[in-house]
């Protein structure tokens, strides 16, 4: 997030990617709320506010039209809040299915593209550490709806990450504009 408005750039970024990594952050605060687990709440919400300052700076960009950000996540909160009054089961279900496959689109983008100069390495190594930590912590309270997913994360922030070092190391940064 902060190289995004440092640089105000979104180069590197899938929209699609980060839209629905909001959308399935959303839902996993939602099932914290009503698990209660505090610390899938506490996390994800985070995360749903740095992901929503990205998304506003891919909109400036015209990456993506605004409306689309506002009725997804109107949509999935509403349908989520239903969801988890209905049934928790069915919430984790629903939330496996919209959260884990959230960095498939960022991975076939990084898959086609040689030069990574936009996609964080360090940001996909803390990404695959943070997955590996949610993976022990669920399997540790025993709720496989937060522990399976990371699989999905361990897998494809692994793969971004060791391609971003490699392309890192090949090519050389683009010069920018100075600011003076």
């Amino acid at each position: 997030m902060f190289r995004v408005y440092i640089k105000d750039s979104t180069e590197g970024i899938s929209p699609q990617s980060f839209l629905q990594g909001c959308c399935g952050s959303t839902m996993w605060t939602i099932y914290g709320l009503n698990k209660p687990e505090t610390q899938v709440t506490v996390s994800n919400g985070a995360l749903v506010v740095a992901i929503v300052l990205i998304l506003f700076v891919c909109v400036k960009h015209r990456q993506i039209v605004w409306w689309i950000p506002v009725v997804a996540l109107g949509v999935v909160s509403t349908l989520g809040f239903f969801i988890a009054n209905y049934s928790i089961t069915l919430m984790g279900w629903c939330t496996v299915a919209i959260g884990a496959p959230a960095i498939i689109p960022q991975v076939v983008r990084v898959y086609r593209t040689e030069h990574l100069y936009g996609v964080s390495a360090p940001m996909y190594a803390l990404l695959f550490l943070c997955c590996a930590t949610w993976f022990v912590y669920g399997a540790m309270i025993s709720d496989w709806f937060v522990s399976m997913p990371n699989i999905v994360g361990m897998s494809g922030s692994l793969y971004i990450w060791i391609r971003a070092v490699q392309s890192h190391k090949k090519f050389t940064a683009p010069i920018e504009a100075s600011t003076t």
